[in-house]
């Protein structure tokens, strides 16, 4: 594991402890962040399952606002 690949790890375990029950993903190849969450409950058609960023700071902020309007 190179440097960046540490860095990518840490960032990830961070934000799984801050949102343990989203799935958290860095894309190598566009370097973008999602968090996915699922299956929402039967009939549930207006939750949030996925979101996505360009940094993960961003990631964070977004899952903050999903966790609010909940």
């Amino acid at each position: 594991m190179d440097t960046n690949t540490n860095d990518i790890e840490r960032t990830k375990g961070r934000l799984r402890d801050e949102f343990p029950e989203w799935n958290i993903i860095h894309t190598r190849d566009t370097g973008r962040w999602w968090a996915t969450c699922g299956p929402l409950p039967r009939g549930d058609v207006t939750g949030v399952s996925d979101v996505d960023a360009d940094t993960a700071g961003d990631l964070a902020a977004k899952l903050r606002a999903v966790a609010r309007d909940q």
